[in-house]
């Protein structure tokens, strides 16, 4: 699970918002947490068949990740091998990217993809609204649509707005099915949330499609999905990074 770059300012985050968010898109928050609360899973691992696109559409790379999730706001992502230290972890606000057991570098950063996908299922809504905030989301405007053949609710957007940053909430299930964000420069991206499966209590899409100025340029494909009853929190430490282990 990737996504481009967000540059964060530190005073920004601790400083500037408010400590509750107000209006309709806090309320979708809620109810998407009530709907799973105590039923979504605590752990969650697969692997990940990454595809790299170029404009022209031609596969350009093709790898397999290997991840693991800790509720509600814990992401290990290995690189190519379980059995090396190369990869990422995502930690609450944070992100350390890792060559060799050796974090390279780290830096604030909210990963929206973890946030609207997973954790928003089982940490309280005022947190998810924070964060969602400071990534450039308008929680105070929303709208009802239909999009692939079903009600969805659209937040971050009014109706008719394609260019603001927004997410897609299944208005039946109430699971996350797409994010657009407007990087600046007439540069966007789109992220496809699909091919559900049912995990314990809880959902998980098992492909993600991200379009870069409309055109197809990753592909993720879930497999190999478990829900074990523990994971270390070890694996979540860059120190222990390298040597760490949830596949058997």
């Amino acid at each position: 699970m990737i996504l481009k770059k967000l540059t964060l300012s530190v005073l920004f985050i601790l400083f500037a918002l408010p400590t509750e968010q107000n209006g309709v898109g806090l309320s979708l928050l809620e109810k998407m947490y009530e709907r799973y609360q105590g039923k979504w899973y605590k752990n969650l691992t697969f692997d990940q068949q990454t595809i790299r696109y170029d404009e022209d559409g031609n596969v350009v790379s093709e790898n397999i990740w290997y991840e693991a999730i800790q509720m509600p706001d814990k992401l290990a992502i290995k690189f190519d091998e379980i059995d090396k230290g190369n990869g990422m972890i995502f930690r609450n606000d944070s992100i350390y990217q890792l060559k060799e057991g050796v974090v390279t570098a780290s830096r604030i950063m909210y990963h929206p993809l973890l946030i609207l996908g997973f954790s928003v299922y089982d940490q309280p809504a005022t947190k998810t609204a924070r964060a969602l905030t400071i990534l450039g989301f308008d929680l105070e405007k929303a709208y009802q649509r239909d999009y692939n053949g079903k009600k969805v609710y659209v937040v971050g957007a009014l109706e008719g707005d394609e260019s603001s940053n927004q997410f897609w909430i299944d208005k039946e299930t109430l699971l996350f099915v797409r994010m657009t964000q407007n990087f600046g420069n007439g540069r966007n991206q789109d992220v496809h949330f699909g091919k559900y499966v049912k995990v314990g209590g809880g959902w998980v899409a098992t492909e993600i499609k991200f379009y870069t100025d409309n055109k197809l340029r990753l592909l993720e494909t879930y497999s190999n999905i478990k829900s074990p009853k523990s994971l270390s929190p070890e694996i979540f430490e860059p120190k222990n990074f390298e040597g760490a282990k949830w596949m058997p």
